[in-house]
């Protein structure tokens, strides 16, 4: 049995999925902001690039998402009999999606390098969100 097959299919009560949100944003922000601030120390240039310009927009931009993914998670515990493939299936196809605009949106300063370190900050949001999301569901499932 893989980890993704091991689902409790356990409703939560709205407090704990505030929970779950809760720890997704801090988890998420803090490391998205932890490794922007080690970019932006390594090439400074990529300021300059509207999306990497201040840490506030960050973590708009990544709580968000995080809120976002546990409230979709939320909603597919409750319709769906496989909600964790179904949550990483879509989880993927919106990391995926969410590239576009780093690299296509005519944003002034958009250099291949800036719109690398913003899609990696993507990577790196969705690497917490969607583990701390499942795991915290299942911790509160217990």
């Amino acid at each position: 049995m893989t980890t993704l097959s091991m689902q409790p299919n356990v409703q939560l009560a709205r407090n704990q999925w505030l929970l779950v949100g809760l720890v997704t944003v801090i988890a998420s922000v803090v490391a998205v902001i932890i490794a922007q601030a080690a970019a932006i120390s390594l090439w400074p240039e990529i300021v300059r690039f509207a999306p990497l310009s201040n840490y506030a927009r960050t973590v708009i931009f990544t709580l968000v998402p995080a809120v976002g993914a546990t409230a979709l998670f939320a909603w597919l515990v409750a319709r769906n009999p496989k909600p964790v493939q179904t949550f990483v299936r879509i989880s993927v196809v919106v990391l995926l999606i969410s590239f576009i605009p780093d690299y296509f949106l005519p944003v002034p300063d958009r250099t291949f390098l800036a719109s690398s370190v913003a899609a990696f900050l993507h990577v790196i949001a969705a690497v917490i969100i969607v583990p701390v999301i499942v795991s915290g569901y299942r911790r509160q499932a217990k």
